[in-house]
């Protein structure tokens, strides 16, 4: 099993409430997903891709 060590984010934080149309990359969707309480709602139907548009 290989371990993929978790990229640490420019300037990203956890600020709540933040929508696909305020995210700039797929990188930093993904990055939200998995670092923040609220990143599910980023994954609308719940396939492990947030932000399809952009992913």
């Amino acid at each position: 099993m290989t371990i993929r060590p978790k990229v640490l984010a420019q300037s990203w934080s956890c600020q709540p409430r933040l929508t696909c149309s305020r995210i700039s990359s797929c990188g930093e969707a993904r990055w939200y997903l998995e670092n923040c309480s609220w990143g599910g709602k980023l994954d609308r139907d719940s396939d492990g891709i947030p932000c399809e548009s952009l992913c």
